[in-house]
């Protein structure tokens, strides 16, 4: 379904836009939200993401505890916990307790001192979870000395805050006399609280111990058991009276009394009634105890009543309704829809789905993700068809009815999407899945370069450069795309630029673009700024600096600094003399092809013992192995 806004959600956004370019980071985050939502513009996650992190950077602690979070999941940008922890530290710098808690949480039992600084912090600002949690880790202990009496203290806080958890196990640690004896009665009243806003635990308890107090031989067990049936013999003729007269609650509440056997004898037919006739009246959690009761008996409308609860907000209702969207047999299946309605039902912090969303971001979410992207697609979202395209070409999906990474290139590019532009002119100018067509592939990436796409500003700086296909050799427009391309951050650009300064005889400025590639790990930079910390050429001449660079260069697979480095390596020159090492680099460099490598392994086999010949081949398969296993590279061209 295509996203639906009101003219005054567009004018807002506009608006807030404009404040956002001039710098606001509060307009920016509000940017970001809306970006995130489809209020006022299409919904786009990248530009989302954008604003959000640039209101981070700005200082506003909102959008660090934002940004924070999709660094955590995984929603938007790759997953980093290391990020995550990053700008939770910011937010929580500037007092932000959610932050606090989170990064309480995230560092647990590994950095227990920082996790309890964090939790105390968001604890002492009031957040009733964090009180919970630092509660808790002082009852267990948990890689600390244990203090009850600052674990009853905390629950105490969080459970004056109406936290049914909270209030939960404040009465489980005065029923077990953690600190004083137990004292069922003190105890008794948090259950009630907590019970009051059905938690279901603690519903239990109170069960349970009115059910005891005939065998605990107790006084206080039998009033306790004595008080409830007491009361529930007084209000039963109150109940009835009022769900005849049409009181929605008492009807609940009598379908309650049929089914637990509460003051009145246990008739599942009879709370199947009196459940259904408060539904009917809209009683949200009548629907979700008949669609409980008839899911378990076999009945029909088991979605609908589900569905009436989840739509009312009841977490356990999206709970359930998720469960058989995501199970069920009858041809309703909807994985999109499960996750809506666990989301709705996490935000509630209902444990069940907080643990089954945590499962499927653990195993499946990649799945999910990919149907939701084919189903954008399809409904025509640009941005959609463009990384459908990418996951087809890189062999991470598989295609439906023979659909291509071509055809969704096409689609993309067609309603002007520059990456889509970009792919599709690369496709053309390396024939993959259409024949070549060089004058095709150019006009495809001048459409994307002249809309900012930095990958296709260097595609066409490489042609240029290059003068390939019959196009004129052109240094000076070589030097504009890769410019444009580079001023973007597009790390192979510089890369390429430090080269054409190479050439035209400017070597310090061939060296201060292959330093500005290298630090974000472009290989080939690495290794021509190695090769002119060798040479002394625009730097002054440091051999530890250039083995340090053509190490890091071999280990991301350049052929040919694995093969100077095991050069160095065999003869000592410019490094330690370590066979073993020479030998490994050696041998991966002359398996890739490199003549003066398959060459300097002959010498080295000859020279080396079996045992540091086999040592240097163990690690070179170790080495490949990691490279097998390097998920989602940065692909060119």
């Amino acid at each position: 379904m295509a996203t639906r806004f009101s003219a005054k959600d567009k004018r807002v956004f506009d608006e807030t836009l404009k404040s956002a370019r001039l710098g606001a980071a509060d307009a920016q985050y509000e940017v970001g939200l809306m970006y995130a939502n489809g209020i006022g513009v299409l919904q786009d996650i990248a530009q989302a993401v954008h604003w959000v992190s640039q209101a981070a950077q700005r200082g506003l602690a909102a959008a660090q505890y934002l940004l924070a979070t999709r660094y955590e999941s995984g929603i938007g940008v790759e997953q980093s916990v290391h990020s995550a922890k990053l700008w939770f530290a910011k937010a929580a710098e500037q007092g932000h307790s959610k932050a606090q808690l989170r990064l309480g949480v995230l560092y647990g039992k590994t950095h227990t001192a920082q996790a309890m600084q964090f939790l105390r912090s968001a604890a002492d600002a009031g957040l009733a979870q964090a009180q919970l949690a630092l509660a808790n880790a002082y009852l267990q202990g948990d890689g600390m000395e244990q203090d009850p009496a600052q674990a009853i203290h905390w629950y105490q806080a969080a459970a004056s805050q109406g936290l049914p958890e909270a209030q939960h196990a404040l009465g489980e640690a005065l029923l077990k006399g953690v600190v004083s004896p137990p004292d069922t009665d003190a105890a008794l009243v948090w259950y009630r609280k907590a019970a009051r806003q059905d938690h279901l635990a603690a519903q239990v308890a109170i069960e349970t111990l009115e059910q005891e107090g005939q065998t605990i031989g107790s006084l206080r067990g039998l009033r306790v058991q004595r008080h409830g049936q007491a009361e529930r013999r007084r209000n039963e003729g109150r109940w009835i009276k009022a769900a005849e007269q049409g009181n929605s609650d008492a009807r609940y509440h009598l379908g309650q009394m049929y089914e637990r056997g509460l003051g009145l004898d246990a008739d599942f037919d009879s709370a199947l009634y009196w459940y259904g006739v408060a539904a009917q009246q809209g009683h949200a959690r009548a629907q979700l105890a008949l669609a409980r009761l008839s899911e378990a008996a076999g009945l029909p409308d088991v979605f609908k009543w589900y569905l009436s609860a989840a739509k009312a907000g009841l977490p356990q209702a999206q709970f359930a309704l998720g469960q058989l969207y995501l199970y069920t047999s009858s041809g309703m299946q909807d994985p999109l829809e499960s996750l809506d309605l666990w989301m709705q039902a996490a935000r509630q912090e209902h444990p069940q789905a907080l643990a089954a969303l945590g499962h499927w971001m653990l195993s499946d979410t990649r799945e999910l993700g990919l149907l939701a992207l084919r189903k954008a697609a399809q409904l025509g979202e640009p941005q959609a068809q463009f990384l459908l395209g990418q996951q087809l070409e890189q062999g991470k999906t598989r295609s439906q009815h023979g659909d291509t990474a071509l055809e969704w290139y096409e689609k993309a590019a067609h309603q002007g999407h520059a990456g889509g532009q970009c792919a599709l002119g690369v496709a053309y100018l390396r024939g993959k899945g259409v024949a070549k067509n060089f004058k095709v592939a150019l006009q495809w990436l001048l459409k994307a370069a002249e809309q900012g796409d930095a990958r296709a500003q260097w595609n066409l700086g490489a042609l240029y450069a290059a003068g390939a296909d019959g196009l004129t050799r052109d240094l000076k427009l070589a030097f504009q795309w890769f410019q444009r391309s580079a001023d973007q951050g597009f790390v192979a650009a510089s890369s390429n630029l430090g080269i054409l300064y190479a050439l035209t005889g400017l070597p310090e400025r061939a060296v201060a673009e292959w330093k500005k590639a290298a630090m974000q790990e472009d290989p080939e930079a690495q290794y021509n700024l190695a090769l002119a910390y060798t040479k002394g050429e625009g730097v002054e001449k440091d051999e530890i600096q250039a083995l340090s660079l053509l190490g890091r260069a071999a280990e991301l697979g350049v052929v040919a600094a694995q093969s100077r480095l095991g050069l160095m390596y065999v003869t000592g020159e410019g490094a330690a003399l370590d066979p073993i090492e020479g030998h490994k680099w050696l041998f991966l460099a002359a398996e890739s092809g490199d003549a003066s490598a398959r060459a300097n392994l002959e010498r080295s086999l000859a020279l080396n013992s079996p045992k540091q010949t086999a040592e240097g081949q163990r690690r070179a398969n170790e080495w490949k192995s990691r490279a097998l296993s390097r998920s989602d590279k940065q692909t060119r061209i």
